[in-house]
Protein backbone atom coordinates (compact mmCIF):
# COMPACT_ATOMS: atom_id res chain seq x y z
CA UNK A 1 0.00 0.00 0.00
CA UNK A 2 1.29 3.37 -1.02
CA UNK A 3 2.10 5.40 1.69
CA UNK A 4 2.49 9.29 -0.37
CA UNK A 5 0.42 10.73 -2.97
CA UNK A 6 0.68 13.43 -5.82
CA UNK A 7 -0.83 16.92 -5.03
CA UNK A 8 -1.67 19.55 -7.70
CA UNK A 9 -2.61 22.98 -6.23
CA UNK A 10 -4.75 24.79 -9.06
CA UNK A 11 -5.46 28.27 -9.06
CA UNK A 12 -6.52 30.82 -12.00
CA UNK A 13 -3.06 32.22 -12.18
CA UNK A 14 -0.66 29.15 -11.06
CA UNK A 15 -0.34 25.01 -10.80
CA UNK A 16 2.12 23.48 -8.18
CA UNK A 17 2.82 20.43 -7.74
CA UNK A 18 3.89 18.23 -4.64
CA UNK A 19 5.33 14.66 -4.79
CA UNK A 20 5.54 12.29 -1.93
CA UNK A 21 3.19 13.59 0.32
CA UNK A 22 2.25 11.69 3.51
CA UNK A 23 -0.07 14.18 4.86
CA UNK A 24 -2.48 16.86 3.98
CA UNK A 25 -4.69 18.98 6.25
CA UNK A 26 -7.47 21.16 4.56
CA UNK A 27 -10.37 23.48 6.11
CA UNK A 28 -13.50 22.16 5.09
CA UNK A 29 -16.73 23.82 5.48
CA UNK A 30 -17.46 21.50 8.00
CA UNK A 31 -14.05 21.55 10.05
CA UNK A 32 -10.69 20.39 9.34
CA UNK A 33 -10.16 17.30 6.93
CA UNK A 34 -6.72 15.05 7.24
CA UNK A 35 -5.78 13.35 4.00
CA UNK A 36 -3.35 10.40 3.32
CA UNK A 37 -2.82 8.66 0.55
CA UNK A 38 -5.49 5.51 -0.07
CA UNK A 39 -8.19 8.00 1.28
CA UNK A 40 -11.25 7.31 -0.03
CA UNK A 41 -12.37 9.43 -3.09
CA UNK A 42 -14.23 12.79 -2.03
CA UNK A 43 -15.30 16.17 -3.46
CA UNK A 44 -14.81 18.61 -1.05
CA UNK A 45 -15.83 22.15 -0.63
CA UNK A 46 -13.07 23.88 0.98
CA UNK A 47 -12.82 26.49 3.33
CA UNK A 48 -10.50 29.86 4.37
CA UNK A 49 -8.39 28.46 6.16
CA UNK A 50 -4.92 27.18 6.82
CA UNK A 51 -3.61 24.35 4.59
CA UNK A 52 -0.73 21.92 6.05
CA UNK A 53 1.49 19.52 3.70
CA UNK A 54 3.63 17.01 5.16
CA UNK A 55 6.52 15.53 2.27
CA UNK A 56 9.90 14.64 2.76
CA UNK A 57 10.44 15.33 6.39
CA UNK A 58 9.21 19.02 5.97
CA UNK A 59 5.93 20.87 6.50
CA UNK A 60 4.90 23.63 4.51
CA UNK A 61 2.11 25.66 5.70
CA UNK A 62 -0.23 27.66 3.11
CA UNK A 63 -3.36 30.35 3.34
CA UNK A 64 -5.94 29.74 1.05
CA UNK A 65 -9.16 32.36 0.21
CA UNK A 66 -11.32 28.68 -0.59
CA UNK A 67 -12.60 26.39 -2.89
CA UNK A 68 -12.71 22.47 -3.87
CA UNK A 69 -10.40 19.44 -3.43
CA UNK A 70 -10.82 16.19 -5.35
CA UNK A 71 -9.26 13.51 -3.90
CA UNK A 72 -8.41 10.32 -5.77
CA UNK A 73 -6.73 7.13 -4.06
CA UNK A 74 -3.17 8.59 -5.36
CA UNK A 75 -3.42 12.08 -6.17
CA UNK A 76 -5.35 15.30 -4.83
CA UNK A 77 -6.40 18.36 -6.27
CA UNK A 78 -7.18 21.58 -4.86
CA UNK A 79 -8.73 23.82 -6.88
CA UNK A 80 -8.27 27.11 -4.81
CA UNK A 81 -9.31 30.49 -5.22
CA UNK A 82 -5.85 31.60 -4.21
CA UNK A 83 -3.10 30.03 -1.82
CA UNK A 84 -0.13 31.48 -0.43
CA UNK A 85 3.13 29.97 1.21
CA UNK A 86 3.61 31.16 4.22
CA UNK A 87 7.31 32.23 3.57
CA UNK A 88 5.47 34.58 0.81
CA UNK A 89 2.78 36.40 2.84
CA UNK A 90 3.58 40.10 3.25
CA UNK A 91 2.41 41.17 6.35
CA UNK A 92 1.43 44.70 6.00
CA UNK A 93 -0.27 44.22 3.29
CA UNK A 94 -2.49 41.84 5.78
CA UNK A 95 -2.33 43.58 8.33
CA UNK A 96 -3.78 46.98 5.54
CA UNK A 97 -6.37 44.59 4.66
CA UNK A 98 -7.45 43.41 8.32
CA UNK A 99 -8.08 47.55 8.83
CA UNK A 100 -9.87 47.83 5.73
CA UNK A 101 -12.36 45.43 6.78
CA UNK A 102 -12.33 46.93 10.64
CA UNK A 103 -13.37 49.64 9.36
CA UNK A 104 -16.20 48.47 6.85
CA UNK A 105 -17.54 46.01 9.38
CA UNK A 106 -18.21 49.27 11.68
CA UNK A 107 -19.85 50.94 8.94
CA UNK A 108 -23.23 50.24 8.83
CA UNK A 109 -23.70 51.12 5.15
CA UNK A 110 -21.49 48.52 4.06
CA UNK A 111 -22.33 45.14 2.80
CA UNK A 112 -21.45 43.46 6.52
CA UNK A 113 -21.09 39.72 4.81
CA UNK A 114 -18.51 41.37 2.52
CA UNK A 115 -16.35 42.59 5.15
CA UNK A 116 -16.40 39.30 7.26
CA UNK A 117 -14.68 37.40 4.51
CA UNK A 118 -12.24 40.29 3.95
CA UNK A 119 -11.36 39.95 7.63
CA UNK A 120 -11.40 36.35 7.93
CA UNK A 121 -9.05 36.04 4.83
CA UNK A 122 -6.89 39.01 6.49
CA UNK A 123 -6.70 37.01 9.79
CA UNK A 124 -5.86 33.76 8.14
CA UNK A 125 -2.56 35.11 6.24
CA UNK A 126 -1.49 36.83 9.64
CA UNK A 127 -2.07 33.60 11.28
CA UNK A 128 -0.38 31.46 8.62
CA UNK A 129 2.57 34.29 8.60
CA UNK A 130 3.56 33.23 11.97
CA UNK A 131 4.02 29.61 10.97
CA UNK A 132 7.39 30.45 9.23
Amino acid sequence: MKKSFHLDIITPTSIDSFDQVSYLRIPSLEGLIGIQANHADAIIAVNIGEIKIEMNNKTLYFSTSGGYTDIQSESVQLLLESFEESKDIDKKRAEESYGRAEKRIKDKSQDLDRAQQSMARAKNRLSIFNKK
